[in-house]
């Protein structure tokens, strides 16, 4: 139901971010370094004012657990991924959902987006993944080949690799392009 600042030189906690009414799930940092947003079991995402540690918005929507949160390059949006089996596109500034993504079978884990701001990635309980196109809100591929949820999605810098781990103890690396499965690394147990 909290969050921790810490202060990684000191190893201090240096504020405590209270106003969740259930766990929190996942955390991400605007590119400003002033903000964050957390991704809670409450069913919202709350962005927090790090100087202030107060809370300046609530984005509510989600009908079950938010599992994930990413931030847009610009700092503008933030895309959630929900037990709801949807992901949504949020306008920061106006607390608004700009776009609700339909597709998963089964909950959202995990999101991430990609460099150019114009495509996101979200892992799902469907064991599979799905690259959406954020204008449109159309997926534009699915990626399968787990044969467990996929619970981490992380993109390449240059946004031509996606990166995905499962509970078949494996991760995998995409070609973005073609949508192919272009390494399988196994060694977790």
């Amino acid at each position: 139901e909290t969050l921790k600042v810490w202060d990684v030189e000191t190893g201090e906690c240096v504020a405590t971010l209270e106003g969740h009414s259930d766990g929190v799930f996942d955390v991400a940092v605007f590119p400003d370094g002033r903000r964050v947003v957390s991704a809670s079991g409450d069913n919202t995402l709350k962005v927090w004012d790090l100087e202030t540690g107060k809370c300046v918005a609530t984005l509510e929507g989600h009908s079950r657990f938010v599992h994930s949160v990413a931030v847009f390059p610009d700092g503008r949006r933030v895309v959630s991924g929900s037990e709801d089996e949807t992901l949504k596109v949020w306008d920061v500034e106006t607390g608004e959902c700009v776009a609700t993504l339909e597709g998963h079978s089964d909950g959202v884990f995990d999101v991430a987006v990609f460099p150019d701001g114009r495509r996101v990635v979200s892992a799902s309980q469907d064991n599979t993944l799905k690259v959406w196109d954020v204008a449109t809100g159309k997926c534009v591929a699915t990626l399968e080949g787990h044969s467990g949820e996929v619970k981490c999605v992380a993109v390449s810098p240059d946004g031509r690799r996606v990166v995905s781990g499962s509970e078949d103890e494996t991760l995998k690396v995409w070609d973005v392009e073609t949508g192919k499965c272009v390494a399988t690394l196994e060694g977790h147990s």
